[in-house]
């Protein structure tokens, strides 16, 4: 029987994503996939979110796609590593802002 993993939270993935391609200079596709686990999520966090919101920019260099962190892509690692502004961002994405939580 196949292990079951933990769910990962969305801050999570994305802070993971956003800071090995800072921290290696860029990232390969399958560096990425390495860190999603499969291409559906690829398809799923870098072309729907990441480079459709412009947070990264993708590059073919010698027929493989690389891909580095625009300016906004910085800004949202910046505030994905203070947990403090992520947790109130996400608390005022919610339907709406509970008391309890303030």
């Amino acid at each position: 029987m196949r292990p079951v993993s933990e769910p990962r939270d969305p801050v999570q993935i994305a802070h993971q994503l956003l800071s090995f391609i800072e921290e290696n200079g860029g990232a390969t596709r399958w560096d990425l996939i390495k860190i999603l686990g499969n291409t559906r999520q690829f398809g799923h966090w870098i072309d729907g979110f990441l480079l459709k919101d412009k947070f990264i920019a993708e590059e073919t260099k010698s027929g493989t796609r690389t891909y580095s962190l625009t300016p906004n892509g910085e800004l949202l690692l910046r505030l994905l590593k203070n947990g403090n502004v992520m947790r109130s961002i996400t608390r005022l994405g919610g339907r709406r802002l509970r008391r309890s939580a303030l």
